[in-house]
């Protein structure tokens, strides 16, 4: 997961911006008229966030007796969202927020989207909050659904208050055969404590992490296969682990946990990999 500043503009910004470009005066005036109720469910969304107890926030089906789950989720997607509307500008000031696009859930797809961290129908107070609004690609977005955590190690990772630290660990673990098998694990450091430890296990088995980032190591491993051929034909085994290092100086320098990083520093450290499992990438798997 990628660490985001949370949106600079609040639930008063998005609700009158909002408001001013509906042109059904009831609907406008339901939405102003619950104001003070969204702005109190701000409150409490800051307050739990920065705990990692966004999970004791009560369901709702209702904003307002006038203001319905249904209809605020109507306004969300047919005002505040909708291109052309006054608020789509704080929308994709959301939505734009990751470096290069990419969605911070799993760190490796193109943000599509904005996602309720706090699905919409359980929690209509909190569809026009910025710190409930988190960018997403799509696959992220489908896969955490609208479930909702009924305890703190059921909570996926906020990018807004979760911050995993620069301390390493994220790892891949390198079994030998043909092609070279490779998994993602998570060593979790001792800073974490056992919640955020079992959140962040919670949020891969959720988002399908390790499964993303195999397919995307197997191709990468696919592109250097005749570079490594190549080194250990005129350098041996520790010109490859050499030329793995490099590559994982490279990409640790960039970012200490991403899914490269890892991948080059298993290679790296795999003797039977340096020795003769580089020239097994391209040998069909039996």
């Amino acid at each position: 997961m990628k660490r985001l500043n949370p949106p600079v503009f609040g639930a008063t910004l998005t609700v009158e911006t909002c408001a001013a470009g509906i042109s059904i005066p009831e609907r406008a005036q339901a939405l102003m008229d619950a104001l003070p109720v969204i702005q109190a469910s701000e409150v409490e969304y800051r307050e739990l966030g920065s705990s990692a107890r966004l999970f004791e926030i009560a369901e709702s089906t209702t904003v307002t007796p006038q203001l319905s789950a249904d209809l605020m989720g109507v306004i969300y997607k047919s005002h505040f969202a909708r291109k052309g509307s006054p608020s789509r500008s704080l929308y994709e000031e959301i939505r734009m927020a990751p470096e290069f696009g990419i969605c911070p859930l799993c760190a490796q797809r193109i943000v599509a989207t904005v996602d309720h961290y706090l699905p919409q129908t359980r929690h209509p107070k909190l569809n026009l909050t910025p710190v409930n609004l988190v960018p997403a690609c799509s696959d992220c977005n489908k896969r955490k659904l609208a479930g909702v955590a009924t305890r703190a190690e059921e909570q996926t990772l906020h990018p807004y208050y979760d911050d995993l630290g620069s301390e390493r660990w994220l790892v891949v673990e390198i079994q030998a055969s043909s092609p070279p098998t490779i998994s993602f694990a998570i060593r979790s450091p001792r800073v974490w404590g056992a919640v955020l430890a079992a959140r962040v296990q919670h949020h891969f088995r959720v988002m399908g992490i390790n499964e993303l980032y195999v397919a995307q190591a197997a191709s990468e491993m696919a592109d250097i296969s005749y570079s490594l051929e190549n080194v250990g034909a005129s350098a041996g085994p520790n010109g490859v682990r050499q030329h793995l290092d490099e590559q994982f100086r490279s990409r640790y320098a960039r970012d200490a946990n991403s899914w490269r990083t890892a991948l080059y520093e298993g290679l790296r450290d795999s003797d039977w990999f340096c020795i003769e499992g580089y020239r097994m990438i391209r040998s069909p798997r039996t």
